[in-house]
């Protein structure tokens, strides 16, 4: 993916991840400017599939009270979460 491509991704999920709750705008935006660009393409895809989950569910995967089914989605999850501390 060129610069230009990612850079464009990037603008696109800023908006995705802004949400009806602050905890998920704080713990997403955060990620978003300080953990995504860690990811690899396969894990971007599964940032973006998990941006389509439900706001409740996913302040449930991003507090720890819930894993998502998916190892793959869930390894996406705990880098955010682990983000969160740093």
């Amino acid at each position: 993916m060129s610069d230009v491509d990612f850079q464009q991704q990037k603008n696109r999920l800023h908006w995705q991840c802004r949400r009806g709750m602050l905890e998920l705008d704080d713990l997403l935006q955060g990620f978003l400017h300080s953990g995504f660009d860690e990811l690899n393409n396969q894990e971007c895809e599964y940032f973006e599939q998990l941006l389509t989950c439900p706001d409740n569910l996913l302040l449930e995967y991003l507090m720890g009270r819930t894993v998502p089914a998916d190892p793959n989605i869930a390894d996406v999850v705990r880098k955010i979460r682990t983000a969160a501390q740093a």
